[in-house]
């Protein structure tokens, strides 16, 4: 159990990681709302269903906890890519104005 939650919290984290880069990348409130809720609906599969599995302790695999597992580091990826190319855009776009 205590393998599960370390990986919980690693996966969360890396989520928040992506998430913190895209919000401080775009600057814009009104985006920052729809980053948020995306960061609570790729995050929220994984926290229920560890929470789930420590208090009702299951006999056989719980595939429906590695599913969520794996949603979760395909969704932090995607956001972690999504991330870096902002942040590139973002740099590129200062460098620009700043020649100018």
């Amino acid at each position: 159990m205590s393998n599960l939650v370390t990986l919980t919290i690693a996966s969360e984290a890396f989520l928040l990681l992506s998430f913190i880069i895209i919000i401080l990348s775009t600057r814009n409130p009104k985006k920052n709302v729809l980053f948020v809720i995306l960061f609570i609906i790729g995050g929220a599969p994984l926290l229920y269903l560890a929470i789930d599995h420590v208090n009702s302790d299951y006999m056989d695999a719980n595939i429906g906890l590695g599913l969520a597992f794996m949603f979760t580091w395909i969704y932090s990826v995607v956001a972690f890519i999504i991330a870096i190319i902002l942040l590139v855009k973002k740099k590129k776009n200062n460098n620009i104005s700043k020649e100018q």
